[in-house]
């Protein structure tokens, strides 16, 4: 077939691929929710949607810091409309405030006294002495308790302070400190509807602000902060967009000046042709989640274009035509190795194992179709004298490998005890918006919540509310020092006093206004709520800090379950399961690359160092991470998989290039590892922490896999040599495709060696 008809075949097969991958695109969907960073598919996660659907999703809080008391007759009336402005907006399912609760109680007050009054009259009117009497007795000291506090309204000070501050010190009481954190310090929240997607999180946190920015709803020198789960989020987003962009341009720039300036072939106009592979890899891996018809979430899609690197090297590797079978052998293990990923428990880390091995098989199918369209020709320029040699001799390469084993065992000893970051503030730490979540924290006492429901066919009844007291008092008798009540359903109906019968919990309930029982009680009266509010600090101390408190809860009523849930209930769930499985990615990509490689190369033995490479640098890595970071999250734990894959992958190359003495095969090995550290080292860029440890363990992995490599390599070689082994010619020339077995750039002007072949 001509070469003219080929392109012209190729030409129509990306035209077909391109038409399908934008269909694709234009399908996709990023989720930049946190649940990503959460286990799927998990009881503690069901928990918390099931929690969201009954009263609301994770709240939105907006504090004012300033401005003086909040409770003061200038400030209170306006801080009612600011809390009706806020609980107007679109997508918001409830507010809680102090002035609204405020509001709210004075209503039901005056209701209830003009109620009482009224049947006191009729009772009067109708000469009913003896039921007057009991009505005295039951009701008259709830109205002479009511009469020094006056009328009930915002504009009475002594009814405002008898409701908020307890009578002997003035001190705000417990149920209100939420609202009323400090002195001069409002807390209101927002819960929104369930399922909040990051537009409409957005707009929520665009419409909080626009609020607060309007005349007269903050006061002059007060400061308002609007954070939260859904602003995370959306500034989470908004941080890795405004990166992504920067960082994946930056490692363009990077691997395309690498690729242009080494010489690894003499035709300049083929030297950028891997990045086009690479981006049409990306284009194609993403539309396969469009087609798929599943959201990718934010961070694998961040992560994605940068670890597809690993895939802008094969079309060099493929333009060795001699060494092709043992590159594809290289490329399946490789993509193997990354399909363990898919067990992980975490979304955006599970996604990666999708990811890499399609966007590998595109990387390897658009080398391929490159290849036979141009094919293989000897060529004729004349040749660069220069040479980059790294040569090792077997003494060094022997103590390479003595010390590599050492530090690899030390790092598998220690990856079973090493800390471990997986709740989302220490993943997004640096992200401006978590820096508000932080504030508020401080001023709270709390950043997130931890809900416990009581479910049963109806929760108002006494043996339901009696085990929502002892919990409470449980919880706080045992941890109230590290969690405090936000809203509670026992807290709620204290005032029935200890054992209240059904019919005084049901009038109790009917007393309060809807605007507050709505938020413990469902619609249907079969849940029951209890939020307590816990620091994200104080679960980073304590891994346990949540599964404790579970087991100190008495168990419920017959016909009663209790849950308990919450972003911290899942975050350390999402620990629990990562921190189980510590080995399991390494060791399934190592497995799943050495059955691979035994099965697909000619040499078994070249299969056998590689696996023992990449267990050696595998381990190196983790040393690595421990010594320089500290700690581990969950993608530099996976990495174990990228370690394995390129581990293997330079072992097996340098083998196939030193038995066939292939100085070109040595330059595209070196080319790889330029290339590698060069866009993984962008990373090293980022404001993010995460991304930044990101970088560090991905160049930090090729470096240490490229040295074993070579390191074994060289003493292989010293083997053959002692053996009288001459090199061979590779042993698939005869497979690949016309020009087969020909040097295309016989040139060694760049060559990695590892000592005396």
């Amino acid at each position: 077939m001509s070469t003219r008809l080929r392109l012209l075949l190729a030409v129509a097969l990306v035209v077909a691929a391109g038409a399908w991958a934008a269909v694709g695109l234009s399908r996709l969907e990023v989720d930049s929710e946190l649940d990503s960073l959460l286990p799927s598919d998990d009881p503690a996660v069901e928990a918390l949607d099931s929690m969201a659907r009954q009263f609301g999703g994770d709240p939105v809080v907006v504090l004012i810091k300033g401005g003086g008391d909040p409770l003061g007759d200038d400030r209170l009336g306006r801080l009612l409309e600011l809390e009706g402005q806020l609980a107007g907006l679109e997508d918001v399912v409830a507010t809680y405030g102090p002035a609204t609760t405020l509001n709210q109680i004075a209503l039901r007050v005056k209701q209830m006294l003009a109620e009482l009054s009224g049947q006191r009259d009729a009772l009067e009117q109708a000469g009913l002495d003896k039921e007057l009497a009991t009505f005295e007795r039951r009701y008259g000291a709830l109205l002479v308790q009511a009469l020094p506090a006056g009328l009930p309204t915002l504009r009475n000070e002594k009814f405002v302070n008898s409701v908020v501050s307890e009578p002997d010190t003035g001190r705000v009481r417990a149920q209100w400190r939420q609202y009323l954190p400090g002195e001069e310090t409002v807390a209101i929240f927002l819960r929104p509807r369930e399922n909040l997607d990051e537009k409409a999180s957005a707009n929520l946190a665009d419409n909080v602000r626009e609020v607060l920015g309007g005349d007269g709803a903050v006061p002059e020198g007060a400061e308002s902060i609007v954070t939260g789960a859904p602003v995370v989020s959306v500034g989470l987003a908004d941080r890795l967009r405004g990166e992504l962009p920067r960082l994946a341009l930056t490692a363009f720039a990077v691997v395309a000046l690498v690729l242009f300036l080494v010489p690894w072939t003499r035709r300049r106009r083929w030297r950028l042709a891997p990045l086009l592979v690479m981006a049409g890899a990306t284009a194609g891996t993403l539309a396969c989640f469009g087609w798929r018809e599943e959201p990718l979430s934010l961070g694998a899609a961040t992560f994605l274009p940068i670890i597809l690197g690993l895939g802008s090297y094969y079309p060099v590797y493929l333009s060795r035509p001699g060494h092709r079978r043992v590159v594809l052998a290289v490329a399946m293990s490789s993509a193997l190795a990354f399909a363990g990923l898919l067990l992980s428990p975490l979304p955006f880390v599970a996604e990666l194992g999708f990811a890499v091995p399609v966007g590998l098989a595109f990387v390897v199918g658009l080398s391929l179709l490159a290849a036979w369209v141009r094919p293989t020709t000897s060529d004729s320029a004349p040749e660069i004298e220069e040479r980059i040699s790294w040569s090792m001799s077997r003494s060094v390469a022997g103590a390479t490998v003595l010390l590599g084993v050492v530090g690899s065992a030390v790092g598998w000893s220690v990856l079973s005890v090493a800390d471990l970051k997986t709740d989302p503030q220490q993943l997004l730490a640096g992200l401006p918006a978590l820096n508000d979540a932080v504030q508020v924290e401080e001023a709270l006492g709390f950043s997130a919540e931890m809900d416990v429901r009581l479910l049963g066919e109806d929760v108002l009844t006494p043996e339901a509310i009696a085990w929502a007291r002892t919990a409470e008092q449980q919880i706080v008798t045992r941890f109230g020092d590290r969690v405090q009540p936000v809203v509670t359903i026992s807290g709620l109906l204290s005032f029935l006093g200890e054992d209240p019968t059904v019919d005084q919990v049901r009038s109790g309930v009917a007393a309060l206004p809807p605007y507050i029982t709505s938020a413990v009680i469902s619609a249907d009266g079969r849940e029951a709520l209890a939020s307590y509010g816990i620091a994200w600090t104080e679960l980073a101390q304590d891994r346990s800090l949540v599964a404790s408190i579970e087991q100190a809860l008495p168990p419920p009523p017959a016909g009663y379950s209790v849950e308990v849930s919450g972003l911290p209930a899942a975050a350390e769930r999402g620990y629990d399961l990562v921190d189980s499985e510590r080995y399991e990615a390494s060791v399934v990509a190592l497995v799943a690359a050495a059955i691979a490689l035994v099965v697909l190369l000619p040499n078994r033995r070249d299969a056998a160092l590689a696996l023992l490479a990449a267990g050696i640098a595998t381990g190196l890595s983790v040393a690595l991470l421990v010594l320089v970071i500290g700690a581990l999250n969950p993608l530099t734990l996976a990495l174990g998989v990228l370690t394995a894959a390129v581990g293997s992958e330079f072992t097996v190359l340098l083998l196939a290039a030193r038995r066939a003495d292939d100085a070109g095969m040595r330059r595209s090995v070196l080319l790889a590892v330029l290339l590698s550290l060069g866009g993984y080292g962008v990373l090293l860029t980022s404001s993010l922490p995460v991304l930044r440890e990101l970088g560090l363990a991905l160049a930090g992995s090729v470096a240490l896999s490229v040295l074993i490599a070579s390191a074994l390599a060289t003493l292989d070689a010293g083997r053959r040599t002692a053996a009288g082994v001459a090199p061979a010619a590779p042993v698939d020339a005869s497979v690949d495709a016309p020009g087969a077995g020909i040097d295309p750039d016989p040139v060694d002007h760049l060559e990695l060696t590892g000592g005396t072949p």
